[in-house]
């Protein structure tokens, strides 16, 4: 590059990738938190439910992808997206690979967040033991691969600033990156798969019509969409490896495929708790709203997956499946079969909120109906 005329330098110069990763990643980010607002706003305010862990998880997740993108669009300001010539050395790289190694870290914590949230989402609908035990594993394996992946991208160089101070890095211990890169975006792609793949079985053997099972595990498992973006991040890591020489200009589509990534994947765990966001502003979107007396009802309803005793019904925890509930269920067809004298079924609670002109108020027992599809008397 030393050799090049001015006219090649100037050329050179226009083509960079510095705006679109600013753009990407914060128009993503922006829709991931978006989305995180919109879910905590519907629990709270029209389900009327307190926060789970699976929602402080995803608050925790979205707070660490926006320190990523914060750090992702300094990165670019340093340098990144730009070719290696327009960099300074050593301050402009050096300035680069600090952002770099913060939006590492918060990406680590972010992915691994928004896949334990979901399992807790899963956790609070699915109670049979066949999807409890591997759900627990699953769920011990992300934790303890994301332990593990936070603290080497901490101790990627010793001493820590080694890993951007170019200076210091010829007398550091370092960890190959790239090696690093690859076993990380292979782990996650293939926890990406589990997590999706984690409930299909149990809903496939629901005996309920076809279409009711394909619109619950398409709700169930829209986190297809991250793995895709997982393994164009990880074809983006490849370009990068190959190009050490110009590596500021190639690391923006590893950047910004993170960064989407991470946000997508906080949006995927959020939409299904949005429907009663949805119904309220398109009403046409259910179906299944109804009402008594004088005034308009909506109906946010309820889904939990497995095996419960008819007199601790109300222990039992429930997840808002808003998204996914079947339109319509059929007691003479029974849901599912009795295992070790239990029932295996879907439990749908309707949650009705009443509007009346004279204000009048209603019980408990006229305002919710419970639908126990095929219980069993005993416990």
């Amino acid at each position: 590059m030393d050799q090049m005329s001015s006219e090649q330098l100037a050329v050179l110069a226009q083509d960079q990738q510095s705006t679109l990763q600013i753009s990407l990643v914060i128009s993503f980010s922006g829709l991931a938190v978006i989305s995180v607002c919109l879910r905590l706003f519907t629990r709270l305010r029209w389900l009327g439910h307190s926060l789970g862990w699976e929602d402080y998880t995803i608050v925790l997740s979205t707070c660490t992808a926006v320190v990523c993108t914060v750090c992702q669009v300094l990165q670019a300001d340093a340098g990144s997206g730009r070719h290696a010539v327009f960099v300074p050395y050593p301050e402009g790289v050096t300035r680069m690979l600090k952002w770099l190694f913060w939006s590492i870290v918060s990406y680590n914590i972010s992915l691994c967040a928004t896949k334990v949230s979901i399992l807790l989402q899963y956790h609070r609908i699915f109670t049979v033991a066949e999807m409890r035990i591997p759900l627990g594993l699953l769920m011990a394996f992300i934790i303890i691969w994301g332990t593990g992946a936070f603290f080497t991208s901490i101790f990627t160089c010793i001493p820590i600033h080694a890993y951007w101070d170019v200076l210091a890095k010829p007398t550091a211990t370092c960890l190959k990156s790239n090696s690093l890169w690859y076993m990380n975006a292979s782990i996650n792609m293939v926890t990406d798969l589990a997590v999706a793949f984690l409930p299909v079985r149990v809903i496939w053997n629901l005996q309920i019509a076809r279409n009711q099972k394909i619109a619950l595990i398409a709700v169930l498992t829209i986190g297809w969409f991250v793995c895709v973006v997982s393994v164009l991040r990880l074809i983006a890591l490849v370009s990068l490896s190959t190009h050490p020489d110009d590596s500021s200009y190639y690391s923006a589509p590893a950047a910004y495929w993170s960064g989407i990534e991470i946000n997508l994947a906080i949006v995927c765990a959020s939409l299904p708790a949005l429907k009663p966001l949805i119904v309220r502003i398109i009403p046409g979107f259910s179906s299944r709203n109804s009402g008594r007396g004088v005034g308009t009802c909506e109906s946010s309803r309820v889904v939990t997956i497995g095996t419960r005793c008819r007199n601790t019904a109300r222990q039992t925890a429930e997840f808002e499946l808003e998204a996914g509930v079947p339109e319509s269920l059929h007691p003479e067809r029974p849901l599912s079969t009795d295992v070790a004298g239990f029932d295996k079924n879907i439990y749908i609670t309707r949650h009705y909120e009443q509007h009346f002109e004279n204000s009048s108020r209603i019980s408990e027992g006229e305002s919710q109906t419970d639908l126990i599809v095929n219980p069993k008397p005993t416990c």
